[in-house]
């Protein structure tokens, strides 16, 4: 599998610590981690991922339906919800962003792997 260029977007340290560390046991790159809609806009521009994992509430004035929003107005590259937050209507509004998956917290590294497997299989780096 070749290597995805992964942005993490999560408020949680430890939680974005562990994440990375998972991209990185499972071979992948780090392109970044950031703590907010903001940064993540920024870091996005700057370092081009392969795919954004993205936390729903984040830090800041953008939540992370409102910052996958922004990204999917100007690339493809695919979005992937992780949160513990997946009520309904929470669901409905990102769903609305046309997300690629939803994962639930905390990640499980198998099921990780399986999803980016499947998405370098469908999406060339």
């Amino acid at each position: 599998m070749i290597p995805a260029r992964v942005m993490i977007v999560e408020d949680e340290v430890i939680t974005a610590m562990a994440t990375g560390a998972m991209l990185k046991r499972l071979g992948h790159v780090v392109a970044a981690s950031v703590t907010s809609g903001e940064a993540a806009l920024e870091a996005f521009r700057r370092q081009h991922p392969d795919l954004v994992l993205m936390d729903i509430r984040l830090d800041g004035e953008l939540d992370g339906i409102e910052t996958a929003r922004a990204i999917r107005s100007q690339s493809q590259v695919p979005v992937v919800f992780v949160s513990a937050y997946v009520d309904d209507q929470t669901r409905g509004r990102a769903a609305e962003t046309q997300p690629y998956a939803f994962m639930p917290k905390p990640l499980d590294e198998y099921e990780l792997h399986a999803l980016l497997a499947k998405l370098l299989g469908a999406c060339p780096s």
